[in-house]
C-alpha cells in the first residue's frame, strides 16, 4: 500500500469512527462501500481498510453475505460499559485525589472553567459549538483522573469514555426532560478539590448513572 493510500485510509478511519461516536452514523446502519465512498469522497480501498480496523476495535460488525454495519446499541451493552466505567474511573479519581498535587488541582480547575464557559447546545453534533463543548468535556473528565499514577487505568478509562459517547449523544436526542449537567460537573469539581474522595466518587458515579436513566428509563 502506498503512503498516500495508507494516509487516506487513516483519515477515513478517523472520520468514520467520529461519525459513529457522535451517532451521525446510527447504531445498526449498513455501511455500504458506495454510500461511504460518496460520503467521504474517496475510493473503496481506504474504506475497506478503515472498516476492517473499526471491526477489530468493535465499532463496526461484519455479517457474512450482508456486509458491514455500525455496532448495535443495547441496554445490555450500555450497562456493561457503565459498570466498568464507574468501577475503573471511580478508582482512578480516588487515586488522583490521594496522589494529585497543586498542578493537578490547577488542571481540574482550569478544564472545568473552560467547559463551564461553553454552551452545551442541543442539536447537530457536527456544529462547532457542540464539538468545542465535547472537547472541553473530555478534557475535564481526563483531568479529574490524570494523577492516578496508572497508564493502563488511564488507557482503559479513555476507551470506556469513547464507548460511552454515542450513548450520551443518543440520550440527549431521546430525552424530553431537563437535566442540569453543569450542576453535576460543579459538584464533582467541588468535592474533588475539597479532597472528599468518597463524595467525589459518589457524585461521579451518579453523574454517569444519570445518562443511563435518560437513555433507558426504568419502568
Amino acid at each position: 500500500m502506498s503512503d498516500k493510500l495508507q494516509s487516506l485510509g487513516i483519515s477515513v478511519y478517523h472520520e468514520i469512527r467520529q461519525d459513529i461516536l457522535m451517532a451521525r452514523l446510527p447504531p445498526s446502519q449498513k455501511l455500504g462501500l458506495k454510500f461511504l465512498s460518496e460520503r467521504y469522497n474517496c475510493g473503496a480501498s481506504p474504506i475497506r481498510e478503515a472498516l476492517n480496523q473499526l471491526t477489530v476495535e468493535g465499532w463496526v460488525v461484519r455479517i457474512d453475505k450482508r456486509g458491514f454495519f455500525v455496532a448495535d446499541a443495547s441496554p445490555e451493552d450500555f450497562a456493561d460499559i457503565l459498570h466498568n466505567r464507574c468501577f475503573i474511573e471511580g478508582e482512578a479519581l480516588r487515586r488522583s485525589i490521594a496522589l494529585g498535587g497543586a498542578a493537578w488541582e490547577e488542571e481540574v480547575l482550569l478544564t472545568h472553567f473552560r467547559m463551564s464557559n461553553l454552551d452545551r447546545r442541543e442539536g447537530d453534533p457536527s456544529s462547532a459549538d457542540v464539538a468545542a463543548w465535547e472537547t472541553a468535556h473530555r478534557n475535564f473528565h481526563k483531568a479529574l483522573i490524570s494523577a492516578c499514577g496508572s497508564r493502563l487505568m488511564l488507557e482503559n478509562c479513555a476507551r470506556l469514555y469513547d464507548l460511552n459517547i454515542r450513548y450520551r449523544v443518543l440520550a440527549r436526542r431521546k430525552s424530553h426532560t431537563s437535566r442540569r449537567v453543569s450542576d453535576e460537573h460543579d459538584e464533582i469539581k467541588t468535592l474533588t478539590l475539597r479532597r472528599d474522595a468518597d463524595g467525589a466518587v459518589d457524585a461521579l458515579v451518579r453523574h454517569y448513572l444519570a445518562t443511563g436513566d435518560f437513555l433507558f428509563p426504568k419502568d
